[in-house]
């Protein structure tokens, strides 16, 4: 532009000494620099205007992308506390009560002791002997015992919406499958002898349906205890198997195998919490996705 001013002032002071053809020559070269000074002028604002542009749609798909990562970590964090938090609790506990049952197994004193437990508990839910006593004697003498039946419920219960539901299939498929196994190992320990001891694969799930209340949450141990002393068989009926494998079918050995694989499965569910952050912290830095 500041050239076409010099060109247009230097027309004007040399226009007095030219002829008329002369001078409209002058005229048409400074139109025609205005002209290509215009046209570049708006190329230039033309590019500009499309790299800006450019450069605020891969903003917005970034801002999309870790939004979509952010939403996603709330849902694994929310399916984790939902479902994997409370299995690795009662795997957990399990593992250990399965420890103590050991530790009493070892004492012939002991051993006995236990056993008399979940032998009164059989007499009771039978209906073989009833105990007046039962309902104090579930939270007292007995409570080692009906824990022990309600440990076996709550992870029953853990493992039967893990298997039926598959939550993390979609958002983490390897570690689905993983889990998958993991919990089969489980399930597959409470059996020995081709079935004729153990808890069976199908009452596994069926402890686990009868733990899971019609709001999806677990049963209590209130709520086992009356189930147990409860006068409708239905209720007392899938906690039998679980009485007679701890009353008189478990050894040592087997108690050993499975105190080992629940410890197992609560190491895979340690080790990978972090492999699912890391996955997040990965994918929250890496190119947005194309669409």
């Amino acid at each position: 532009m500041r050239c076409v001013q010099d060109f247009a002032m230097l027309f004007a002071l040399s226009s007095g000494g030219l002829n008329f053809q002369e001078s409209a020559l002058l005229a048409l070269i400074g139109g025609v620099l205005s002209l290509l000074l215009a046209i570049v002028s708006a190329l230039i604002a033309y590019f500009t205007a499309r790299a800006n542009f450019k450069r605020e749609v891969q903003r917005i798909r970034e801002q999309i992308s870790i939004q979509k990562e952010v939403e996603r970590g709330e849902q694994i964090t929310a399916l984790r506390q939902k479902y994997l938090a409370p299995l690795r609790d009662y795997a957990r506990i399990f593992a250990h009560r399965f420890e103590e049952i050991i530790k009493k197994l070892a004492s012939k004193e002991k051993a006995e002791e236990m056993k008399g437990w979940f032998q009164k508990v059989k007499n009771h839910v039978s209906h073989d002997k009833r105990y007046e006593d039962f309902q104090i004697w579930s939270c007292y003498v007995g409570v080692f015992s009906i824990s022990t039946i309600y440990y076996t419920g709550c992870y029953f219960q853990c493992a039967r919406q893990l298997m039926a539901q598959v939550p993390f299939r979609e958002i983490l498929p390897s570690f689905s499958v993983e889990l998958e196994k993991q919990l089969a190992r489980v399930g597959a320990a409470f059996v020995w002898e081709d079935g004729e001891k153990g808890i069976w694969e199908p009452l596994q799930e069926v402890i686990g349906d009868a733990f899971t209340k019609s709001d999806g949450s677990r049963m209590s141990y209130s709520e086992l205890c009356r189930d147990l002393d409860a006068g409708d068989a239905f209720h007392r009926a899938p906690y039998l198997r679980t009485i007679d494998f701890f009353w008189w079918q478990v050894e040592t050995e087997n108690a050993a195998a499975l105190r080992d694989v629940l410890n197992e499965l609560v190491q895979f569910l340690d080790s990978h919490s972090p492999d699912v952050r890391a996955k997040l912290s990965r994918s929250s830095s890496s190119p947005p996705p194309q669409y």
